[in-house]
């Protein structure tokens, strides 16, 4: 991929130039922090909105509900984070024409869309790392211990899912010249492959299953889905491969 170091460098100041890193630290933190906090304070808040002689009884809060529900919200709010941030990374240079002047030099296509995809990634895998061990930090302070390893693999698959997302809408974002066509188009087709994910069947060979599998591992038990590991790391690379095609095909 010739030019594709100098284009990731670009990339990267863009993340802070641009607070994307900023922000979707802020977002991940957000829930990193809300999660274990609501599951041990609950029972309290509810106490004081209620009647002073109702008994509200609640099951105990375990490790795994904690984890669990930060990577539902990760797994749902980022995927809407991650369409957000990437709709325009082509898109914008296309509309402003900053994209001509790039591929004019002796850059390719493919280090063009790549070097894009990395440094986003980049930053949602910064944001997750220190969201997560934030998040696991609360939850054995406040709620129990919990084993290391399964949350490393929950991790990592919801990684990958988010970095399906991002490809998605780095797709759209080639293929049109405005990032609201392209961010709708994205979201769609992360929504349509959630509802297909519930599907018997069909389900188990979508990306949105890493989510079901990661929360199994938490709790020990449940299906594995290679099926959906492999097709999304498939669909990933395939995102790519067409957006620099799309790239070259078109009129800039």
């Amino acid at each position: 991929m010739k030019g594709f170091t100098p284009l990731f460098k670009k990339e990267i100041r863009e993340q802070f130039k641009l607070y994307r890193l900023v922000i979707v630290l802020g977002v991940f933190l957000l829930f990193g922090l809300t999660s274990p906090l609501t599951l041990k304070y609950l029972p309290e808040l509810l106490k004081l909105a209620g009647d002073q002689g109702m008994i509200i009884q609640l099951p105990t809060p375990t490790a795994a509900q904690s984890l669990a529900s930060y990577a539902g919200d990760i797994g749902q709010i980022g995927a809407l984070v991650a369409v957000l941030i990437a709709m325009g990374c082509i898109a914008n240079e296309l509309k402003s024409g900053t994209a001509i002047m790039t591929l004019s030099k002796p850059v390719s296509r493919s280090a063009f869309v790549s070097a894009k995809l990395l440094a986003v990634s980049l930053t949602f895998l910064v944001s997750m790392i220190v969201a997560s061990l934030v998040c696991f930090g609360y939850t054995v302070w406040l709620i129990q211990g919990a084993a290391v390893l399964p949350f490393v693999g929950l991790n990592l698959l919801l990684a990958l899912f988010l970095i399906f997302c991002l490809a998605v809408t780095v797709l759209f974002s080639s293929l049109y010249k405005s990032s609201l066509a392209a961010g709708g188009l994205a979201l769609s087709v992360i929504v349509f492959q959630g509802i297909l994910s519930a599907i018997p069947i069909v389900g188990k060979y979508m990306p949105g299953k890493l989510l079901d599998w990661g929360t199994n591992l938490l709790v020990g038990t449940g299906n594995q889905y290679w099926w959906a590991l492999g097709i999304t790391i498939v669909a990933i690379g395939l995102c790519v491969y067409f957006s620099q095609r799309f790239l070259k095909n078109r009129d800039l």
